[in-house]
């Protein structure tokens, strides 16, 4: 893993050298940003990692950065404000839920940014460079957003779609996501919105 650009000290982390690194753990969820409403492309892990602020701190930031730049082994480029990178919840990680990442996943290390869509969390993550200008990666050029905040979303998963159930009460189950903004409260609606009820969360 290369860091360079607007470095005082460019470096190199080996693999070892990172996971020897203060760490922590935390959980996140993604979603790709192709994701339907209730749809399958989303879920949560607990991941591990080193935060990107430290790997910065390291090589001693210039002064005038404004993005922090990312590149993928595949040759995938994102970036995030410097104002984002410093936030202590952005890791490398190298770790999902107690293993090494899968390769699907970005093994041996990947950006992990909560509360935006997974385009942003670069997989196979081979440099990063902080720049002094507003770096447009590979969506950004093609004109996507550079903000891809979540969206708010639910879904139920009990019970499943075109389950049979007999006559009588029937439990509802599921799930409502609204990134790093969180959920304060969850409604029903079993007359196709005319009237609501609280639901309790767990």
């Amino acid at each position: 893993l290369e860091v360079e650009g607007m470095v005082e000290t460019p470096f190199g982390l080996t693999y070892a050298e990172l996971t020897e690194m203060p760490s922590r753990e935390q959980y996140v969820t993604l979603e790709c940003i192709s994701n339907e409403i209730g749809g399958p492309l989303i879920s949560n892990a607990l991941w591990k990692g080193v935060p990107l602020q430290h790997v910065l701190e390291r090589g001693g930031l210039k002064a005038g950065v404004h993005d922090v730049s990312f590149e993928a082994w595949d040759g995938y480029t994102e970036s995030i404000t410097l104002e984002r990178a410093m936030g202590n919840e952005v890791l490398i990680a190298y770790e999902m839920n107690g293993e090494p990442l899968p390769t699907d996943h970005g093994f041996p290390v990947r950006l992990l940014i909560p509360g935006v869509f997974g385009l942003k969390s670069v997989k196979w993550l081979t440099k990063i460079a902080p720049v002094d200008f507003n770096f447009r990666g590979y969506w950004q050029k093609r004109g996507w957003t550079d903000q891809p905040l979540v969206k708010t979303m639910s879904k139920f998963e009990t019970p499943a779609t075109g389950a049979a159930h007999p006559f009588g009460p029937v439990d509802l189950g599921g799930v409502a996501f609204a990134g790093d903004r969180g959920i304060s409260r969850i409604e029903v609606s079993v007359d196709g919105g005319e009237t609501w009820q609280e639901a309790g969360c767990g």
